[in-house]
């Protein structure tokens, strides 16, 4: 593709190349947190790193060149694109993968590519890895998949930062030649957005991926964009990424990105946010930075962020449509904003350089000259952009039934005067793109919506807004007066069940709220063409003043109110007057009363949306992870389920307090009680997590709902949980367990004396066939049962006295949470509970006798009662299952149980004193109860 030998080379190559001719020459830049120093990996340290990856992932050559593996990982960027270097060192071809995809669509891109081997971060992504084997031995079991951890920055970069020459290092292939590939064979492979249905394999050539290096993205950014370009945070898995953090480094334009943080395999890589992204760009003293639209929307809203963003040389934006105000405005503030263009399967296209007459042309692409494209007209306007093969650029895939090309299906329309120029309005497909980048295929929701008697014509808007919407023509029988907010609200609640179905086969982003439901009126129908279906873009643009004010008010009004204080406490009693503030505010209602329904008020479903957003927006606004928990767990439907103050008030407290401490122990839950003895706490993707109570019995654990993000089931001890014997509260438990999934593996966690339940629940399981692949002890272990205090009252066992020696550990633990002193409601309640309630004493003791007397049987009938008769039975016991083991510790919790004088030697609760291998996570700063709150237990309790 061109005459430049250099070009000729595959990505190897080029690396080795400038190895020989610029090794010193930065390929990445970040900074140093701690120290704040500047850090560069140089061409040399990166090719060195991908020749360690490929020596990890192929040693010594074994197995068959060609071989795909894919990469499916949250890892830095320089250990990610290292290992995406390495296996085309290795001749194995890469396949990066996004971790958002369902195991479905992951499913469906390993069998396009043949792809049989996954390097993974296993325990940061364990959930999705479970789900994924799952779904493969439920579709294909003769399909046969290898899962690795990923390689360690370590071993691949042992010198972070610090490479030279004369560092020790052993090449996996020794000089340029011997890395060589023929240019037609498979480089690597990406995969398309799947913003019509399931993600595409694309597999690129050795030729097709050099080609995108002479192309403006690559050889004009480096020739015109000043340098570093902050590139931290776009996702290394898709063409964005593969360009800006590969190819442009590789041919001279060197990339920021954050500091390595994954430094384990349960570590985890910075995550970016709108506030870092700017704050490494400073940092780094970058000239040009790279975005998505909807990063640009949040700066656009902070007068420092454009005032920076207008210092630098270039701001490269693509992946969406950016609504035109905010690119005028961004424009007019002095940011130089630059139009992206390109595609999986073509590569990225448009110039990088524009001429002086074109620079204030943000919303516009410009192909280069070198590329042929066809403008096919769609009648409208419009045009679809094919991208056709030349002598000098192929694009990866061909689909045009004349000629040789590709055809994106991009709707785009002409300049009107500058007629080089050209910018993407929507997709032939009808694929909505959100200004997030997101991307909503609207078919399968209309047709779920068209399947319910009462529609007779269904759109789904949202293009160019952050979120989703539906048009909604009833049959002429149900036909609303639709200024009538009563009668819109009553047409809403009867479809709504056929919403959320179509919202259950949505992702996240793609949901439609109940307040973006639009009917037409009687005198507006929904335009329809001859054979009876609707026409989208008529009817969008009919109703274009409707959908318009529905957003504009949602914004206008929600940034309006968020000019109110936040209430000074989370208690209901400091709520409800923050409340009806509010509630008067976004109804100018000034005589809301706080019991009557809000609807019956004046509220209707818009001004429901925009008080359900500003209590978000508050939430988030103190940015503590209880508070953004909270936000992130409100429902859609908050204000409609309890559409009163005092119910809202009631419900937020619980919510906040709910993610800090023990919310069902007290009997007081925020969530209504169940006599179920599995309730489910949520549900997410993976093998559901199943966690066992503490001493009470009731469930303490509804708060990890909001720091775990696969599926959630918690035990709870009812009046129907027989308490006769630990055998039969077991053989109960394991037969309530396999009703609701009757087949393994099982992951299991307790929480503090349910701790030998667990063992005696994961036996049984394993004893009947069944794989346990995790069993987590939340701050307790079972061999504190050895600890010399504890095994004395089990030689000549007594409930009430092993109860009421326990009592004064539960208030002990209470007392030292530090949550206590913070005023916590839950543990003021809990420890008023113990003090007065004897119901919970009767209850506590009634759980505690099978435990004691199951306990008792371990010592010998032959010898007299001692510590090593009971502890080395006990621990046998213990050790016999063959789940793995793990304890979270928490540092102002059970430990402090343990007589002042042994702690330091029982710190880990026992667990080395297993003969099994027990992975311990110490958490400081939280306890007994407040442990729920921490993120930190999620995040483990998702490893296994």
């Amino acid at each position: 593709m061109c005459s430049d030998p250099k070009f000729a080379m595959n990505i190897p190559q080029a690396l080795a190349h400038n190895c020989e001719t610029n090794p010193s020459g930065p390929f990445y830049v970040y900074v140093e947190p701690s120290t704040g120093k500047l850090v560069t990996i140089t061409q040399l340290e990166f090719a060195r790193a991908t020749h360690r990856a490929a020596s990890i992932v192929r040693p010594s050559g074994g197995g068959s060149d060609g071989e795909v593996v894919a990469i499916i990982a949250l890892s830095d960027t320089v250990l990610f694109q290292a290992i995406v270097v390495g296996l085309m060192t290795a001749k194995l071809i890469p396949f990066p993968i996004s971790p958002r995809n369902s195991p479905a669509g992951i499913f469906q891109l390993l069998r396009a590519s043949s792809c049989h081997r996954i390097i993974a971060t296993c325990i940061t992504l364990a959930p999705l890895i479970a789900a994924l084997h799952q779904h493969v031995a439920e579709t294909d079991s003769d399909f046969a998949l290898n899962v690795e951890e990923i390689p360690l920055l370590s071993a691949v970069y042992p010198n972070l930062g610090a490479e030279m020459t004369a560092c020790s290092f052993q090449p996996y292939s020794a000089s340029i030649q011997s890395l060589a590939s023929s240019p037609d064979d498979i480089a690597l492979y990406m995969h398309s957005s799947g913003s019509t249905g399931f993600p595409k394999a694309i597999a690129q050539t050795h030729r097709a991926v050099m080609g995108w290096t002479t192309l403006p993205p690559i050889a004009e950014t480096r020739l015109y964009l000043e340098k570093p370009l902050a590139n931290m945070a776009l996702p290394p898995f898709h063409l964005f990424g593969i360009s800006c953090q590969i190819l442009q480094p590789l041919f001279g334009s060197p990339a920021a990105v954050y500091p390595p943080t994954a430094t384990s395999p349960s570590a985890l890589p910075v995550t970016p946010t709108p506030d870092n992204i700017l704050e490494h760009a400073r940092k780094t003293k970058c000239r040009t930075l790279t975005a998505v639209p909807a990063l640009l929307a949040i700066w656009f809203k902070s007068p420092e962020a454009v005032e920076y963003l207008a210092t630098l040389h270039t701001v490269v934006w693509s992946g969406g449509p950016l609504p035109q105000r905010i690119g005028d405005g961004l424009v007019n503030a002095g940011v130089n904003l630059l139009s992206g263009y390109g595609t999986t399967e073509t590569g990225a296209l448009s110039v990088a350089r524009r001429s002086e007459e074109d620079e204030k042309e943000w919303a516009w692409f410009q192909l280069p000259d070198m590329i042929k494209a066809r403008w096919v007209p769609r009648g409208d306007d419009t045009f679809e952009c094919q991208i056709l093969t030349s002598e000098i650029y192929a694009p990866s895939v061909e689909n045009l039934p004349d000629v040789r090309g590709y055809a994106t299906s991009d709707l785009c329309v002409n300049h009107p005067q500058k007629k080089h120029l050209w910018r993407v309005i929507g997709r032939i497909d009808d694929a909505i793109v959100h200004t997030s980048g997101e991307k909503t295929n609207p078919a399968p929701m209309e047709d779920i919506v068209l399947s319910s008697p009462l529609v007779a014509g269904a759109v789904v808007f949202g293009t160019e807004r952050p979120q989703t919407g539906i048009l909604v023509e009833t049959i002429p029988s149900v036909q609303i007066d639709v200024k009538d907010v009563h009668q819109v609200a009553e047409l809403r609640n009867k479809i709504w069940p056929i919403i959320e179905e179509a919202n259950a086969i949505a992702p996240a982003f793609s949901r439609i709220f109940k307040e973006m439901v639009l009917f037409s009126s009687l005198n507006k129908p929904l335009p329809r063409a001859a054979k009876g279906s609707v026409l989208r873009k008529a009817a969008l643009a009919l109703y274009t003043e409707e959908i318009n004010s529905i957003f504009r008010a949602v914004e206008d009004q929600t940034s309006s109110s968020n000019s109110m204080k936040p209430p000074s406490a989370w208690e209901a009693v400091i709520l409800e007057p923050w409340l009806l503030e509010l509630a008067n505010n976004v109804s100018n209602n000034s005589v809301i009363s706080a019991t009557k329904n809000l609807f019956e008020q004046g509220f209707d479903s818009l001004t429901a949306t925009i008080f359900r957003l500003h209590i978000i927006h508050t939430l988030r606004a103190l940015e503590k992870p209880v508070f953004v928990r909270a936000a992130t767990a409100i429902e859609q439907n908050l204000v409609y389920s309890r559409p009163s103050i005092i119910q809202l008030s009631a419900y937020l407290e619980d919510l906040v307090h709910g993610t800090a401490a023990d919310n069902l122990v007290t009997d007081r839950g925020s969530l209504p009680q169940s006599e179920e003895a599995i309730v489910e706490l949520r549900t997410g993707d993976g093998i559901p997590l199943i966690l066992f109570p503490g001493a009470t019995g009731r469930l303490p654990l509804w708060g990890l709902r909001f720091n775990f993000t696969g599926t959630l089931w918690g035990l709870q001890m009812t009046d129907s949980t027989p308490t006769t014997s630990l055998a039969a509260l077991t053989a109960f438990i394991v037969e309530r367990i396999t009703e609701k999934q009757p087949t393994g593996p099982y992951r299991l966690a307790t929480f503090s004396g349910s701790s030998v339940t667990g063992i005696a629940v994961a036996k049984l399981l394993e004893e009947s066939g069944q794989d346990v692949l995790q069993l987590t002890f939340i701050d307790h272990f079972p061999l504190l049962w050895t600890l010399e205090d504890q095994e004395i009252t089990l030689r000549d066992p007594n409930v009430s006295v092993v109860v009421d020696k326990t009592i004064p550990q539960i208030l002990q633990l209470i007392r030292k949470d530090p949550l206590y002193d913070g005023g916590s409601r839950q543990l003021k309640n809990l420890e008023a509970v113990i003090l007065a309630d004897a119901e919970v004493i009767a209850r506590t003791k009634r759980l505690a006798a099978p435990l004691i007397e199951f306990l008792a049987d371990f010592y010998s009938p032959l010898v007299e009662r001692s510590s090593s008769s009971f502890t080395d039975a006990f621990t046998t016991w213990i050790s016999s299952v063959k789940a793995p083991f793990t304890v979270i510790i928490a540092e102002f919790g059970m430990i402090h149980t343990v007589p002042e004088g042994l702690r330091n030697l029982w710190s880990d609760l026992g667990a080395g004193r297993c003969p099994k291998s027990v992975r311990q996570h110490f958490i400081d700063g939280v306890g007994h109860y407040g442990i729920f709150a921490d993120d930190r237990v999620g995040a483990f309790l998702e490893q296994y």
